[in-house]
C-alpha cells in the first residue's frame, strides 16, 4: 500500500515539476543559489546583514539539503555553468499579491527553459526529482507509522497517505528546490522509527537508525528539533511500560548521542560566527522582522489557504469556492476527531494506540507552537511550514472524518460519501498544474479589435509604436478602479529589455496610481519581442481612497530602462505619451474626502481636505481633518501630521492635541482640526507622502488601525 500510494505521489509531482517554470515557487532561486556554491566548491555561506549573497536569508538555513543537491551535482556530473544566465529576476514582480494581473512571475523565461532541457536547467529539474523523491519518503513514511500504530485500521493508512499524497500545495513545494522536501521527509521518517520503537520494542538496530535520524531532521530544517522532546517522550513512556529503566537509560544515550554527534558541530559553527546556536538572529536581520502587531484573522486565512494551495510566490490562487469547500470539510473532520476524544476521555480507553494518538497530537501542537513563534517573528504564516507535522495532521483529518461521517450520514451512504473529500482533493491535485500554475506564467493572447477605439500616434525611438488604448469607466471615485488595455506594436528587435510604466497623474502633476511591467503582462523580456509583433497590455490602476477629489486624472504611458531610468523618446518630443483624462468624483457627505480609517476602536477618521500639493521648500501644506468617535477615549491623544520622505524622514511635521482633548470627545460627534505644515527649506524636489495618526504623548504610543498599521498615508505631494 505504501509503494503504489508514493507512486501516485511521485508521478504527480512530476507532472507539477514539469508544469511550473524554473524559480517559480517560493524562495526557490535563493535555494538554487545556495545549492550552486556548495556544488561549486564554495563552502557554507557565511552571512552578512548588508552583504547578502545571492542566496539571501536561505544561507543561514541547516545545510543537509544542500550539501545532497551538491553531491549528486558531482556524482553525475551536472553542469552549473550558465545559471547566471538562466535566472534573470523579473524587477517588477508582484509577490504575495494575488490581486494582480501581472507581473506575478518572479523570474522571467525564455527558449532556454524548453524541453529538452540542457545546461544548468536540465540540472536543476534533477534537483526537483531529488525533492520530489524527498517528499515520497514522506508519504511512505507516513502510511508505514499509520500502519505500525494502527494496524487493525487499514483505511487510516491509505486515508492518510492519499491526503498528504494529493495535497497541492505539497506536491507544490516537494517538486521544485526547496529545504522544506527534506524536512517533511525526515520528520516523517523520525515519526515512522518512533512508531516501530512503540509497538515493536526494542532493537539496537533502530535505536541507532532514530539517533541518525533525528540527527538528521535539524540539519535538514530547524524545525526538526521539535522531534527531540517527542522522541525522549517515547522512550521515557517505552520505559514506564517495560519496566527497563537502565535498558532506556542507555537507549537515549545511543539515540541522543548519534543525534548530537551528527548535528552538534552545525550548532557550534553558528555559536562561533554569530553568537547564536540557531542563526535565526543573522537570518531575520537579513529577512526582515515583523511589526508588531500581527493580523490573526488575515494570516490564519493565509495558513489555512496555503496549506492545501496557494502557488507562486504566494500570489497564484485557487478559487475562493475550493478554499470554502476544503475548509468545510476540515471543520466537519475537527468536529468528529473532538467527539472521539471526547468519548476516550469519558471511557478512560486505555491501550498503546490511545497513547500513540495522544504522541502524534502532542507532536502537531508542540510544532505549531514553534511555528507560530517563528512566524511572530516575521512574516511566515504560510502553511507549508507545517509539512513536518502533514503525516499526522491527514491522520487526524482522516479519523475525525470518519467519524463526522458516523455521526452525520446515514448508514447507505456512508460508503459514498467517506471517499467524496478524498476524490476532491485528487481532483484538484490533478487540475491544479493545467488550470492555475502553467497558465499564470502564459503571455495572455489578447485580440486587437479591428478598429480601437481611441487611436494614438505615437512612437517611441525607434522600438514601439502606440497604436491607441481604452479604458473605463470615464469617471470613478477614490478607491475604485480603473481598467486600461494599450495596443502596441515592435517597430524592430527592441535592444534592450524596456520596461513599461502607466501613470495616473492629478491635476498638480502627482502621481496617485501606476504600475511598471515588463511587456505581455510581464513575462516577456522587450529584447525578446519579434519585429513587427503586435499584442495588447491589459492594466488595472487602483486609486487610493485618499485621493482629492473631485479632480481630472491624466493617463500617460511610456517606456524607460530600469538600469538607467533613461526613457524612450517620443515623436515629436517627450518621453511619454498622454493617453486620456478621466474624472475624479468626490463621495457623496459632509465633509470633503470622505474616508474610514479607525485608529484604536474608538477614533476613525472620516475625511480630510488638502487643496495645495505642489510646493516650494519653505512654503505650507495646509490640511484639514475630520475626526468621529466612536465610544470613549481613555486618554488624551495628540495627532500627528508628517510630510514624509520614505520610509522614515521627516521634512515637514505639526503635532498638537486637537482643541477639545480626546477623553472629552462625545460619542458620534466629528470634530474638525486645520493643520499647517511647513517644507523645510532643505527638502530636495520630489515626491513625499502626508503621514497622520494619533499617539500618547507620555508614553509615545500610538494607536493602531485594524491591520497593524499606527498611521495613514493622505495621498502624495511634489516638492518642486
Amino acid at each position: 500500500m505504501a509503494s503504489w500510494i508514493s507512486l501516485i505521489y511521485l508521478l504527480l509531482a512530476l507532472i507539477y515539476s514539469s508544469s511550473n517554470p524554473l524559480f517559480e515557487s517560493p524562495d526557490e532561486a535563493w535555494h538554487v543559489a545556495f545549492a550552486a556554491h556548495l556544488a561549486r566548491g564554495g563552502g557554507l555561506p557565511v552571512q552578512r546583514p548588508g552583504e547578502e549573497g545571492p542566496w539571501r536569508q536561505e544561507g543561514s538555513q541547516p545545510p543537509l539539503y544542500y550539501a545532497l543537491l551538491a553531491g549528486v551535482t558531482r556524482l553525475l556530473g551536472l553542469p552549473l555553468e550558465d545559471l547566471e544566465q538562466v535566472y534573470v529576476p523579473n524587477p517588477h514582480a508582484c509577490l504575495g499579491d494575488a490581486t494582480r494581473i501581472a507581473s506575478r512571475n518572479q523570474a522571467v523565461h525564455g527558449p532556454e527553459e524548453a524541453f529538452p532541457w540542457r545546461g544548468a536547467v536540465l540540472t536543476l529539474h534533477v534537483w526537483r526529482v531529488v525533492s520530489a523523491l524527498l517528499g515520497g519518503l514522506a508519504v511512505w513514511s507516513t502510511v508505514r507509522m499509520v500502519s505500525v500504530l494502527f494496524p487493525g485500521e487499514s483505511g487510516w493508512a491509505a486515508g492518510s497517505g492519499l491526503l498528504v499524497a494529493l495535497n497541492p500545495m505539497f506536491l507544490f513545494i516537494t517538486s521544485s528546490v526547496n529545504n522544506d522536501a527534506l524536512a517533511a521527509g525526515m520528520a516523517a521518517t523520525v515519526l515512522w522509527l518512533l512508531a516501530l520503537r512503540w509497538a515493536k520494542g526494542f532493537s539496537w538496530g533502530r535505536a541507532a537508525m532514530l539517533g541518525l535520524a533525528l540527527g538528521a531532521a535539524p540539519l535538514a530544517k530547524l524545525s526538526g528539533l521539535t522531534l527531540w522532546p517527542v522522541a525522549l517522550a517515547v522512550l521515557l513512556a517505552a520505559a514506564q511500560r517495560e519496566g527497563q529503566p537502565r535498558r532506556t537509560v542507555a537507549e537515549a544515550l545511543v539515540v541522543f548521542g548519534l543525534s548530537l554527534g551528527a548535528c552538534g558541530w552545525w550548532f557550534v559553527r553558528n555559536w562561533r560566527l554569530y553568537g547564536d546556536p540557531t542563526g535565526l538572529r543573522v537570518m531575520l536581520d537579513i529577512f526582515g522582522r515583523r511589526p508588531v502587531h500581527i493580523d490573526i484573522l488575515g494570516e490564519f486565512q493565509c495558513l489555512r489557504w496555503s496549506f492545501w494551495g496557494v502557488f507562486g510566490a504566494m500570489n497564484v490562487l485557487m478559487p475562493r469556492w475550493v478554499y470554502a469547500v476544503l475548509d468545510a470539510w476540515v471543520g466537519l473532520a475537527a468536529l468528529g476527531l473532538f467527539v472521539l476524544l471526547v468519548r476516550a476521555l469519558v471511557r478512560r480507553e486505555p491501550g498503546a494506540s490511545w497513547a500513540a494518538a495522544l504522541g502524534l497530537l502532542g507532536y502537531v501542537a508542540l510544532h505549531f507552537v514553534a511555528f507560530l513563534r517563528w512566524t511572530a517573528q516575521t512574516m511566515a504564516t504560510q502553511g507549508r511550514l507545517m509539512f513536518p507535522a502533514i503525516g499526522p495532521i491527514a491522520l487526524g483529518i482522516w479519523v475525525g472524518w470518519e467519524e463526522a461521517c458516523r455521526l452525520l450520514v446515514p448508514t447507505r451512504l456512508r460508503r459514498v460519501a467517506l471517499p467524496l473529500p478524498g476524490a476532491f482533493l485528487g481532483t484538484l491535485a490533478l487540475c491544479a498544474p493545467f488550470i492555475w500554475i502553467a497558465p499564470a506564467y502564459r503571455p495572455p493572447e489578447l485580440p486587437l479589435p479591428e478598429k480601437i477605439a481611441n487611436p494614438v500616434a505615437a512612437t517611441f525611438g525607434q522600438e514601439f509604436r502606440l497604436l491607441g488604448y481604452e479604458m473605463h469607466p470615464a469617471s470613478l471615485h477614490p478607491g475604485e478602479e480603473l481598467a486600461v488595455t494599450v495596443y502596441l506594436e515592435a517597430l524592430g528587435a527592441p535592444t534592450r529589455d524596456w520596461s513599461m510604466f502607466l501613470h495616473l497623474i492629478d491635476g498638480q502633476q502627482v502621481i496617485v496610481a501606476q504600475e511598471d511591467r515588463y511587456p505581455r503582462q510581464g513575462l516577456v523580456r522587450a529584447s525578446h519581442l519579434a519585429p513587427g509583433e503586435r499584442w495588447a497590455e491589459a492594466f488595472r490602476l487602483q486609486v487610493p481612497d485618499t485621493v482629492p477629489a473631485p479632480g481630472q486624472l491624466s493617463l500617460r504611458f511610456g517606456f524607460y530602462d530600469l538600469r538607467t531610468w533613461e526613457r524612450l523618446r517620443t515623436w515629436p518630443s517627450g518621453d511619454e505619451a498622454v493617453l486620456g483624462e478621466v474624472r475624479l468624483e468626490a463621495w457623496p457627505g459632509p465633509y470633503p474626502n470622505r474616508i474610514s480609517y479607525v485608529f484604536g476602536g474608538r477614533i476613525e477618521l472620516v475625511g480630510f481636505d488638502m487643496p495645495r500639493r505642489n510646493v516650494r521648500p519653505g512654503e505650507t501644506v495646509l490640511l484639514k481633518l475630520y475626526w468621529r468617535a466612536l465610544g470613549p477615549a481613555e486618554h488624551d491623544y495628540t495627532v500627528f501630521t508628517h510630510i514624509l520622505e520614505p520610509p522614515s524622514t521627516i521634512w515637514g511635521q505639526e503635532d498638537r492635541p486637537p482643541h477639545v482633548p480626546t477623553s472629552r470627545w462625545q460619542a458620534g460627534a466629528v470634530y474638525e482640526e486645520a493643520y499647517a505644515l511647513v517644507v523645510k527649506p532643505d527638502a530636495p524636489p520630489g515626491l513625499y507622502e502626508v503621514e497622520v495618526g494619533l499617539y500618547r504623548p507620555e508614553t509615545g504610543e500610538r494607536l493602531r488601525l485594524p491591520d497593524g498599521r499606527d498611521y495613514v498615508l493622505l495621498g502624495r505631494i511634489r516638492v518642486r
